[in-house]
């Protein structure tokens, strides 16, 4: 049997990977954009310009019913680190530790606080002996642990591994994102505007239809991107040892689509090619949702997913073979807007409850306002120059609850949740999302204030205290008061450099004389005081 063919089966659990060999163990190479939708040429769009991902397509697995649960990134990027619902985490709001500008009046900046046992999937990675990078966006709600990278900014690359040490590597492409389409405003266009289809919410304008190439011609400048990072891979002789990974952070960037519960705003493209390019070529329908990314991540690394994630494994040796019936959405405060929304999808309809309904879907967001299209689309408004459709996403008060067939209706312009001959299929779907708010949302009801006194006291983030040394035998063990925290550590006042920290997992080795430094970590509250032990 070929060497790579080897490797593959070991990833996919036919073979235990302890048989290959430590330093034989797959890489993964995981590279994200932002705010696209499925804007790529082999995910059906005639007018996109993404040669290097349709390269990827034939040589790996296209997943067309990928899911994120709310259309913005911060929320997104809470559930891709942790494997876990945002809204059940109390991460749903929008970069809480944004800007106070972009925060409503009462909430000053705070990270969400996990709860207990829940960590940064990339420590269960570490543990296995990978050196894991990440460059550079986190986005959490929290801060970036330190035991959640062994390299994490701008300079972060898996280039610097130890040698013969495998790597998990993310690598985020922000040419893309809904800023680049004000920013970008007058670069070459890399498609023609009138040759873009637009979706019936937006009115046929110059000015839109020059955002919206914008839009495509960013797309096209991240593919060059994406290709740029694999090519290093190449170089490097690791292609044939390395799993790429291969998505968009939420959905488009523009108006009705980014923060959105709708297809516009959760639906977004997603791939993976393994070295041997086995599946290759070929399509995935089944339904899956951000939650299920690091699960699948683990997997693929033949690690056991931990219990409490809401996400499933679609892939590798924990693969879970039944497929997800539901995927599930929830939208609360984005920047300085406050809404509520959630939403159920099965593989063909969509069901809505709104709350608030005294409002509109659109709430006039101070970020989205530098855009060029949305300035242009509230001129049509006020002149009363929008069609029915257009008018959609700006009507109120708005109804308690839409149902949408996505399969004939992909903008969800047709409410039908008044149609007698979906009623079986609308009681089913409520029946669904009110069984998910209770099993995973059980904070759903209460107010971000609330939310924020439960995971910060009296308005004070929590401190973890100063974490123990013991001497056991011949190693030393570390342990904090705070029952669930993780600890990083040094020896002699370095890891593989005096930046790096290692991640504790074990019993730590030490010679007489050593010192070991070490500091307890909880995502979202302040690390310890580095506390410094000498071996005796």
């Amino acid at each position: 049997m070929k060497t790579n063919s080897i490797k593959l089966l070991s990833v996919l659990g036919l073979i235990p990977l302890a048989l290959v060999g430590k330093d034989k163990r797959p890489n993964i190479l995981c590279i994200t954009c932002e705010d696209i939708s499925q804007r790529v040429h082999c995910f059906g769009d005639e007018v996109a310009r993404t040669p290097n991902l349709d390269r990827m397509a034939e040589q790996g697995i296209r997943y067309t019913r990928m899911f994120t649960t709310i259309g913005v990134s911060s929320p997104s990027r809470a559930s891709l680190i942790t494997g876990m619902y945002p809204s059940s985490i109390g991460a749903n709001y929008m970069r809480n530790q944004g800007a106070q500008k972009y925060l409503p009046e009462g909430i000053t900046p705070y990270e969400v606080v996990l709860p207990k046992g829940i960590k940064c999937y990339t420590e269960y990675i570490r543990q296995q002996g990978y050196f894991c990078t990440n460059n550079e966006k986190t986005d959490y709600q929290f801060v970036s642990p330190l035991t959640a990278w062994d390299e994490c900014g701008s300079q972060a690359h898996w280039k610097h591994r130890p040698k013969g040490k495998p790597f998990f590597s993310i690598f985020n492409l922000g040419v893309t994102h809904e800023s680049q389409i004000w920013k970008r405003t007058d670069e070459p266009l890399a498609v023609d505007p009138n040759a873009i289809k637009l979706p019936p919410y937006f009115p046929d304008d110059p000015i839109i239809r020059h955002d919206m190439a914008v839009l495509y011609s960013n797309i096209y400048e991240m593919d060059k991107q994406f290709q740029q990072l694999v090519d290093e891979v190449k170089a490097a002789g690791e292609l044939d040892n390395t799993i790429i990974i291969w998505y968009s952070d939420n959905g488009g960037p523009m108006p009705r689509e980014k923060r959105a519960i709708y297809e516009s705003g959760m639906l977004v493209p997603f791939m993976i090619r393994y070295p041997d390019k086995y599946k290759a070529g070929e399509i995935e329908d089944r339904m899956c949702m951000f939650a299920d990314i690091p699960a699948t991540i683990l997997s693929l690394l033949n690690i056991e997913p931990p219990k409490y994630m809401h996400g499933q494994a679609f892939l590798g040796n924990y693969k879970v073979n039944e497929e997800r019936k539901y995927v599930y959405g929830a939208r609360n405060r984005f920047d300085e807007q406050t809404d509520k929304q959630v939403c159920v999808r099965d593989k063909r309809y969509r069901l809505v409850r709104n709350y608030n309904l005294d409002q509109s879907n659109y709430r006039p967001n101070a970020y989205r306002l530098q855009m060029p299209m949305m300035h242009r689309m509230i001129e049509l408004l006020e002149r009363d120059s929008l069609n029915e459709a257009q008018m959609k996403w700006f009507a109120s008060p708005r109804p308690k609850e839409e149902f949408y067939d996505v399969d004939v209706d992909p903008s969800e312009m047709h409410n039908l949740i008044a149609d007698p001959q979906y009623k079986d299929k609308i009681a089913e779907l409520r029946t669904a999302l009110d069984n998910w708010l209770a099993e995973y949302n059980p904070h759903w009801d209460e107010s971000e204030r609330k939310s924020l006194e439960r995971m910060w006291p009296n308005g004070k983030q929590p401190i973890l205290r100063d974490p123990v040394c013991q001497k056991q035998g011949k190693r030393y063990v570390l342990s904090s008061p705070d029952e669930g925290a993780s600890f990083a550590y040094q020896i002699n006042g370095k890891g593989y450099d005096k930046d790096h920290w290692f991640l504790y997992g074990e019993p730590i080795k030490l010679r007489k004389g050593d010192e070991v430094s070490f500091v307890a970590v909880w995502a979202g509250k302040k690390n310890s005081k580095t506390v410094t032990y000498t071996a005796r």
